[in-house]
C-alpha cells in the first residue's frame, strides 16, 4: 500500500501557517512569590495579569459566568501561577481531598498547559484542585492525554467565600526547555449540569488542532537552570510465597537497593534507573476478549517508561516500540532533547527477563538469558502546529547466547496539517528478527507494516479514511504486533454539535465503514454501522453502536456468516459521590474456533466517585458465546472489580485493588481472584513510601478433584525519597 505521490508533493504546498496567537511578556520576579496555603496575594505584585477567558466547553460560543483572574511571573528558580476563581454559586464547586493524578469525584479544577519547547509538538497539561491536589498529564495532538507522565512541581490551594485560589510553582529543572517564546494556556474547569471549561486564550473550534492555539509568553530565564539534578534512591522488601507449582513452598524473602537519577538542562534530559521497583503498578485485568482474533494490549504504567515517551511511543500500522517488551530491568538509561529543527529520544536497558520474551516468540533455550534493548528516534518538525516527519529504530539483542540472535526494526512517520481542515497521518516500518530452534538451527523472519490516513475536520463536520496492511512475517520482538498478514481499510464520516443552553448538551451520529481480508486477499470481515451519542442538561449520556450489516469469515478462509450487532449504554454523572454507567451488546457473530454461527451478549456496570477523601470505582462485566443452533454455552466470562483510595492529610493513603475473573463453557473453566491492598505516604511524584500485601488464588473446576488454593501471596514495602540539588 503506497500513499499517492501526490499528496506528499503537495505538503509544501497546502501546509498552512498556524493561527496567530496572542503574545504575553511575562515579567521577571527578583524574589519568589509566597507558596503559603492562603488567599493572600500581595507578595505577587509585579507579576502579568489575565482575565480575558472564553467559553470552549461544551461550546466556544457563549458568555463566560465564572471570572477568572491569573497572576504570571518568572521567578528565580521556576515559573509562579496564581489563580483567583470565583464562582457565583460557590457552594456548588465540587471538591474533596483525593490522591494524585486521579479525578474520579470530577473535581473543579484550574491549571495550565505549557510547552516550554515552543515547537507545538507536545505540552505538559498540570491541573490543580481547590485544595491544592495535583493532576500532570501530557498532552499531544495525535493521541490525546496521558495521564502517567509525572512532574515535580509544586501546588496549593484553598476554599474562599466567593471562590477558591490555588498557586502552583514549576521548576525550570523540571521541564526541557529552550529559548524563545513557550506556548502557554490557562484552562478552568467547572462541572456543574453541564461540564463547562473556560480558556485564556479563547479556543475555536473551526481550528483543527489544539497545542497551535495556545498563547505564545516570553521572558522565560532559561539561564537560570536551578538545580538540575534530581536523585531518587530506593529500598524495596517483598516476603513471597508462589504456591503454583508447589503447595508447600515456604516463603522466600527478597530486599534490593535501586535508584532513580536525572539530570536536565535547558533543551536535554538525561535518565537513569537501576533496579527498578514497580510494585505500586495496578494489576493487569483480564478485558474478556473470548472471541477475538487480535492480540490484547495492555497498557504501560511504569514511571520511568513514560517521560519523553511521546516519540518513542509513536502509534502507526503497529507499535514498534512497546515499552512492556523490555519486562524486568537491571537498568536502563534514557536520553531526550530538543533543538531548533529536531526532537530526539534515546533508550537503552538491560532486560534480565529479555530471553523470555524471545521465548514466547518461538525461540528455543534461551529462557534464562538476558537481552540488550535499544531504541531511538528523531522527529523533524515542518510548522509550529506539531506537524513533522520522525525516524525510530529498535534493537534486541541476546546476551550470552548464539551469534545474532534477536531483531530489529526501521520506521518513518508522517504527521501533518493541510491548512485548517485536513490531517495526514502515515508510517512504514520494517523488521527483522532471528531466532534459535531446538534443532541448532536460526529462524530468520522480515516484515513490514504501512498505514496511511485522511483526516478532514470542520466544527461540525468530520471524515476519514484509513488502510493498513501488516505482512505475515512482521515479528515486532521490541513492539506490538495485534495481528500479522492482514489488510485493514476504514472510512466514516461524523456529524457533531455542542450546546451551552437548552435540554441537550452534546451530540453527534457517525456512519462508518470497515473491510478487512487476509494478507492473500482471502475476506476476513465486513462491517456496515453507525455510531450515535448525545448528552442532556444533568449529565445523562446514551450512546449506540449498531453493525447494520456485516460478515466474518472462519480460519480456513471458506466458511462465513452474516453478522449484526447492537449495543446500548450510558452514564449518569451529575454527582460526584456517586456516578453510574451501563452497556450491553447483542449479536450475532462467528466462532472463530469452530467457523460456526453464534451468539454474543454481553453486559458491564460501573460505579464510581468520591465521598469525602474516598475514590471507588465498581465494575461488573458479563460475556457470553453460545453456539446457534443448539444454544451450546461454548464459553461465559464473568468479571468484578473493585479499585478504591483513601486519601489522608498530610500526603499518607489508602489504596486497595481486587478482582474476580471467571470462565465457565465447553471451551474453558477457572477462576482468578487478586487481593492488594497497601498504605503509603506520597508527598510530591517522586517521593513515596509504602507497605502492604498482596494475594492472589487460583480454581480449576476442570480437574480431577475441582479445587482452588492460593498460588502466590506475600508482603511487599518500598521507601524512596527524591532529593533536588
Amino acid at each position: 500500500m503506497r500513499l499517492p505521490a501526490t499528496v506528499f508533493a503537495c505538503l509544501p504546498i497546502l501546509a498552512s501557517q498556524s493561527p496567530n496567537p496572542p503574545h504575553l511578556q511575562i515579567p521577571r520576579l527578583p524574589q519568589a512569590p509566597s507558596m503559603a496555603w492562603d488567599a493572600d496575594l500581595s507578595t505577587w505584585a509585579g507579576a502579568a495579569t489575565i482575565q480575558e477567558f472564553g467559553l470552549f466547553m461544551p461550546d466556544d460560543k457563549g458568555q463566560n459566568q465564572w471570572p477568572t483572574v491569573v497572576h504570571a511571573a518568572w521567578g528565580p528558580d521556576a515559573l509562579y501561577i496564581a489563580i483567583v476563581a470565583t464562582d457565583p454559586e460557590p457552594s456548588k464547586i465540587h471538591v474533596a481531598r483525593h490522591m494524585r493524578d486521579t479525578n474520579q469525584g470530577d473535581f473543579d479544577f484550574v491549571g495550565i498547559d505549557l510547552d516550554p519547547s515552543g515547537k507545538g509538538q507536545s505540552a505538559l497539561r498540570l491541573f490543580v484542585t481547590p485544595l491544592g491536589g495535583q493532576i500532570d498529564e501530557i498532552l499531544t495532538d495525535s493521541t490525546g492525554e496521558n495521564a502517567s507522565y509525572d512532574c515535580l512541581w509544586d501546588s496549593t490551594g484553598v476554599l474562599t467565600p466567593t471562590g477558591y485560589v490555588v498557586k502552583m510553582r514549576i521548576p525550570y529543572s523540571s521541564l526541557r526547555r529552550r529559548p524563545g517564546d513557550w506556548g502557554l494556556r490557562v484552562l478552568r474547569i467547572i462541572p456543574r449540569e453541564r461540564r463547562f471549561g473556560i480558556a485564556w486564550p479563547p479556543m475555536s473550534k473551526d481550528i483543527q488542532c489544539d497545542i497551535c492555539q495556545m498563547a505564545r509568553v516570553s521572558g522565560a530565564p532559561v539561564d537560570h537552570p536551578g538545580s538540575p539534578f534530581l536523585l531518587i534512591p530506593f529500598a524495596t522488601f517483598n516476603r513471597t510465597r508462589n504456591l503454583e507449582a508447589d503447595p508447600n513452598a515456604p516463603a522466600r524473602s527478597q530486599s534490593r537497593l535501586g535508584m532513580d537519577l536525572r539530570y536536565a538542562t535547558t533543551a536535554l534530559t538525561l535518565e537513569g534507573t537501576y533496579r527498578p521497583d514497580f510494585a505500586t503498578a495496578d494489576a493487569d485485568v483480564d478485558p474478556l476478549q473470548i472471541n477475538s482474533r487480535f492480540k490484547v494490549f495492555y497498557p504501560e504504567r511504569r514511571p520511568f517508561f513514560l517521560e519523553g515517551m511521546d516519540l518513542l511511543g509513536v502509534q502507526g500500522a503497529q507499535r514498534q516500540f512497546f515499552s512492556r517488551s523490555v519486562q524486568n530491568p537491571l537498568y536502563g538509561v534514557k536520553a531526550s532533547g530538543q533543538a531548533s529543527l529536531a526532537s530526539w529520544t534515546v533508550l537503552h536497558a538491560k532486560d534480565t527477563d529479555g530471553g523470555m520474551l524471545l521465548g514466547a516468540n518461538g525461540a528455543v533455550g534461551v529462557d534464562h538469558l538476558a537481552t540488550r534493548d535499544t531504541a531511538a528516534a528523531v522527529k523533524f518538525g515542518t510548522d509550529s502546529r506539531g506537524s513533522g516527519f520522525s525516524f525510530l529504530g529498535t534493537d534486541k539483542t541476546l546476551m550470552g547466547g548464539p551469534d545474532r540472535v534477536g531483531g530489529q526494526s526501521g520506521g518513518l512517520y508522517l504527521d501533518q496539517y493541510l491548512g485548517t481542515e485536513f490531517h495526514v497521518i502515515a508510517s512504514a516500518m520494517s523488521a527483522t528478527s532471528h531466532l534459535p530452534q531446538a534443532d541448532g538451527s536460526l529462524t530468520s523472519k522480515r516484515g513490514t507494516a504501512t498505514s496511511a490516513e485522511l483526516d478532514w475536520n470542520t466544527r461540525n463536520w468530520a471524515a476519514w479514511f484509513q488502510a493498513q496492511a501488516t505482512s505475515p512475517d512482521l515479528a515486532l520482538l521490541s513492539g506490538f504486533t495485534d495481528l500479522p498478514g492482514y489488510r485493514r481499510q476504514v472510512a466514516g464520516f461524523e456529524w457533531r454539535n455542542n450546546w451551552n443552553e437548552g435540554t441537550i448538551a452534546s451530540a453527534n451520529i457517525s456512519p462508518r465503514w470497515r473491510k478487512l481480508t487476509w494478507w492473500n486477499g482471502d475476506p476476513m470481515e465486513r462491517i456496515l454501522g453507525v455510531d450515535a451519542s448525545f448528552e442532556t442538561t444533568g449529565r445523562l449520556s446514551f450512546f449506540l453502536n449498531w453493525d447494520a450489516a456485516g460478515r466474518m469469515w472462519a480460519e480456513d478462509r471458506v466458511r462465513s456468516v452474516a453478522t449484526r450487532a447492537l449495543t446500548l449504554g450510558g452514564n449518569w454523572r451529575r454527582l460526584a459521590t456517586a456516578r453510574f454507567g451501563w452497556n450491553a451488546t447483542e449479536g450475532r457473530t462467528l466462532d472463530l474456533s469452530s467457523g460456526e454461527p453464534a451468539r454474543f451478549r454481553s453486559a458491564s456496570l460501573f460505579f464510581y466517585g468520591t465521598v469525602s477523601a474516598l475514590s471507588y470505582n465498581l465494575t461488573a462485566k458479563q460475556s457470553g458465546l453460545d453456539r446457534e443452533d443448539d444454544h451450546l454455552h461454548l464459553i461465559r466470562a464473568r468479571q468484578l472489580a473493585l479499585t478504591g483510595s483513601w486519601q489522608f492529610p498530610h500526603a499518607f493513603y489508602l489504596k486497595t485493588q481486587a478482582f474476580v475473573v471467571r470462565y465457565d463453557g465447553t471451551l474453558a473453566e477457572g477462576v482468578d481472584k487478586f487481593l492488594k491492598g497497601f498504605l503509603g505516604w506520597q508527598p510530591n511524584a517522586f517521593t513515596n513510601a509504602y507497605v502492604g500485601w498482596s494475594g492472589q488464588r487460583r480454581r480449576d473446576p476442570s480437574a480431577v478433584v475441582a479445587s482452588e488454593r492460593m498460588v502466590e501471596r506475600g508482603l511487599f514495602a518500598k521507601v524512596a525519597y527524591a532529593i533536588q540539588f
